[in-house]
């Protein structure tokens, strides 16, 4: 028996755990794996910030989430900060490198608030950024003592606990908070769901939709689930996971496996890039043809690691130049766009494509798609190409959640002791940016945990900033 158990150990279980240990309660955390992290430990690590939070989620949510949730997040992101810095965190501001493909900061400038945006990373840390913040929660979780069991999944929630696989049953007197991912490592729930076809998760591979089943089991309502964010992904082989994908100088274009452009390869927001997939129209030849390839030229070979924006779960460090896997075949390179066409059997429509985009970065008019001039740049000397496929970092589709992270039946009455967080069941309704993952994973994580707690202790508590607790009341009849 345990006051709360928490299923799935990543950002939004370790947020959960520690809230709710922190606010009095016994704490069981169960993980499937071996290992803790999910894909915080394969992230960019960023947090975000803005003085109207609100009204930027609102908008990139297409009002497709209540406002009273939106209100929730933004409040619990103006705490982040200090909640991290009284674990241990070093906070420090983000601001990219002037002039530096793929992203722009910020990212939606011309939503409601933002240009307000704020970005911070924790710092201090050796390895990816999502590393080291993935180290601040996983010793906070550990110097509190709080019982965490590997190599543990979890078949069913039984209304007032859990029945793990191996048949074991724990109780949880305050709730259960599910925490365990999206659905990108699961073929048929992205087949079912999402608008990309044949996907692969370049992430955490656990994220098996594990949560979203225990979720309808229990009569939950569900969200978002057309919601998802990757980047175009090379599948090498040997390799379990695919590599994601992008470009440091803007000598590249994306084209279909016929040839053709089908975007402007240089305008979606960095975690948006997949978007380009859904350009195809009626008046244009192209079509959604995959694998689709990335071209690009010798400058942009040399300008960086064509997997370094973010970490992949495989055993390997991509090359600075990109030499090494030109060297491995991955690359396929060529000193003509003929040669090239006849090396990746794309044929003359791939030469054709790379002449009519030539003509038009040099007269910096890109008639087809409307690429930014400056991101123009005709594609001539050694040309290189390489496959790509969606390749889904993570999904936001799951059981609908109210403001404090309880779940909630079609009906929108709360299910009784069941909590969802982080990428089971994200709060972005359309669009998802600025690090949101790991703040979302974080924010209705405390949230989850201290409700939860108040559920099984005679004071409770919600979240206030810092990580201190404040007697929660009874909403809606139940806590």
């Amino acid at each position: 028996m345990a006051d709360v158990v928490v299923i799935g150990y990543g950002p939004a279980g370790a947020a959960a755990a520690i809230a709710a240990h922190d606010a009095g309660a016994d704490v069981v955390v169960l993980e499937k794996t071996g290992a803790g992290g999910g894909n915080c430990r394969y992230a960019g690590g960023f947090l975000f910030d803005a003085p109207q939070a609100a009204d930027h989620i609102d908008a990139l949510s297409f009002g497709r989430t209540p406002r009273d949730v939106v209100e929730a997040y933004a409040d619990g992101l103006h705490e982040l900060s200090g909640w991290l810095e009284s674990l241990g965190a070093t906070i420090e501001p983000f601001a990219p490198p002037p002039g530096r493909l793929p992203a722009s900061f910020p990212s939606w400038p011309s939503f409601p608030a933002g240009e307000d945006i704020r970005y911070a990373v924790v710092g201090g840390g050796e390895g990816r950024r999502g590393e080291v913040l993935w180290r601040v929660l996983d010793g906070a979780v550990r110097s509190r003592g709080i019982d965490v069991r590997f190599d543990t999944p979890v078949a069913a929630w039984t209304g007032d606990g859990v029945r793990t696989a191996g048949g074991d049953e724990i109780a949880a007197r305050g709730g259960v908070v599910l925490a365990c991912g999206g659905f990108e490592g699961d073929a048929g729930l992205a087949d079912a769901y999402l608008p990309l076809g044949p996907t692969s998760p370049v992430g955490h591979g656990a994220n098996d939709g594990a949560g979203l089943r225990i979720a309808q089991a229990a009569g939950a309502a569900l969200w978002h689930m057309y919601g998802f964010f990757g980047w175009f992904a090379f599948r090498a082989p040997g390799f379990a996971a695919p590599f994601a994908i992008d470009f440091f100088a803007p000598g590249f274009i994306m084209v279909d496996n016929e040839g053709r452009r089908f975007s402007d390869e240089t305008g979606f927001e960095v975690h948006d890039r997949l978007r380009a997939l859904s350009t195809y129209l009626p008046d244009r030849a192209n079509r959604p043809a995959l694998p689709s390839w990335a071209v690009f030229d010798d400058a942009t070979r040399a300008a960086g690691p064509l997997n370094g924006l973010l970490g992949t779960p495989n055993d390997y460090t991509w090359s600075g130049d990109n030499a090494a896997e030109v060297e491995a075949g991955w690359i396929v390179a060529a000193d003509s766009p003929q040669e090239l066409a006849e090396q990746t059997g794309l044929g003359a429509e791939l030469v054709a494509t790379i002449d009519t985009y030539n003509s038009s970065a040099r007269r910096k008019a890109d008639d087809a798609f409307g690429r930014a001039p400056e991101t123009l740049v005709p594609l001539e000397g050694r040309l290189y190409a390489l496959p790509t496929w969606p390749g889904v970092a993570g999904t936001t589709g799951g059981p609908r959640h109210d403001a404090m992270a309880r779940v909630l039946d079609p009906q929108g009455e709360p299910i009784p002791g069941l909590y969802a967080a982080g990428a089971v069941s994200l709060v972005w309704g359309h669009l998802i940016d600025h690090g949101g993952g790991l703040t979302d994973a974080m924010v209705f994580g405390r949230a989850a945990g201290t409700h939860a707690a108040g559920r099984a202790t005679p004071t409770g508590g919600v979240a206030t900033a810092g990580g201190a607790a404040s007697v929660a009341p009874s909403v809606g009849g139940e806590r």
